[in-house]
């Protein structure tokens, strides 16, 4: 009897992550749905082309996850052996004082569409079909916390309502699971890839960077420099979400490396590589803009995701950051 091909939908299947488990999932022999918005942004588009220049072709659909009937009768219709919920929507970490204030406005519509789109997803998912789900989790949702290390059974405290919807959908993760959902959480902390959108510090730093080492701009400006994360791989972290449903049993999982650098170390990575001297006279500081009020460091604790899905990291933090430098200078992704 001919094996059946396993059919996988991914949400934001061009944005960094989804891109990668589409790459992934469609080299592993899946047939790769995607679900995405209407009007791809200026980075998705890119994405998609990237794809499609390695024939990397997925049905995509625009259909609007907030909308339970249209979407209900696509997953149906699907019937996919996984769902991978990534799609949401988010608030750049470096916004001025202005674009704060509009941010703020914005984030109960970003609390209600994260969280009812999840909602949608895990209500159709346990009722109608036996797909095994992923859903993207965050740091954030640590971003009030007391702890100087994060784990899985570290208590969320968060001050932001993108943190508390992760929260919310953790939580809705863990009600359907005992309902008998296959329904895992990845909790990811800071990852990057030269598929990164413009508005993200790494690639605002190596995208100016490299602009300047051109001679097309002469300076750019930027927050806190002093500010340090807990930065990964994010081909690494999609390929952990894909080891997710491989599993017996569904779990949540702190997917991060442990390891904190600051955006002065990407700045010095940047500058080395390009030999750019006197790289802070190209760089004008800004205390107008607001990186998110995080109460801790926050750093997190892999080494459940280590020892039960055999999560490991590819590329250090040098070798991330060079990669993206490299990506610039020839105009591609990886």
């Amino acid at each position: 009897m001919e094996k059946q091909t396993k059919k996988a939908v991914i949400t934001g299947i061009y944005g960094q992550d989804g891109s990668y488990l589409c790459e992934i999932l469609s080299k592993l022999g899946y047939l790769v749905y995607g679900i995405t918005k209407e009007n791809l942004s200026k980075n998705s588009q890119k994405i998609k082309k990237y794809l499609e220049n390695k024939n990397i072709c997925p049905i995509v659909y625009n259909t609007d996850l907030n909308n339970l009937e249209e979407l209900q009768k696509l997953l149906i219709e699907i019937n996919p052996d996984e769902i991978y919920h990534l799609a949401a929507f988010h608030n750049s970490s470096e916004n001025t004082k202005d674009e704060n204030k509009s941010a703020i406005l914005n984030e109960k519509l970003l609390y209600d569409y994260n969280t009812k789109s999840t909602s949608n997803i895990l209500y159709i998912a346990t009722e109608f079909l036996k797909s095994k789900v992923v859903i993207a989790g965050s740091c954030l949702m640590f971003d009030d916390s007391s702890t100087n290390i994060q784990n899985e059974n570290t208590p969320f405290c968060s001050k932001s309502l993108y943190g508390l919807a992760k929260i919310s959908e953790y939580e809705l993760a863990q009600y359907y699971r005992k309902k008998g959902a296959h329904v895992s959480c990845a909790i990811l902390y800071n990852h990057e890839s030269s598929r990164r959108a413009d508005d993200f510090v790494t690639k605002k730093i190596v995208k100016n960077l490299v602009k300047i080492k051109k001679g097309e701009i002469n300076n750019f400006t930027l927050g806190n420099t002093d500010v340090k994360k807990d930065w990964g791989y994010a081909k690494d972290y999609a390929y952990a979400m894909y080891l997710m449903t491989q599993q017996n049993t569904s779990d949540n999982y702190v997917l991060s490396t442990g390891q904190l650098h600051s955006i002065k170390d990407i700045i010095n990575i940047c500058a080395n590589f390009l030999k750019i001297d006197n790289v802070y006279s190209c760089i004008n500081i800004d205390n107008s803009i607001i990186g998110r009020k995080i109460n801790k460091t926050l750093i997190g604790d892999y080494n459940y995701a280590k020892e039960k899905l055999g999560f490991k990291h590819s590329l250090n933090f040098n070798d991330i950051i060079e990669l993206m430098i490299k990506n610039e200078l020839n105009g591609g992704l990886e």
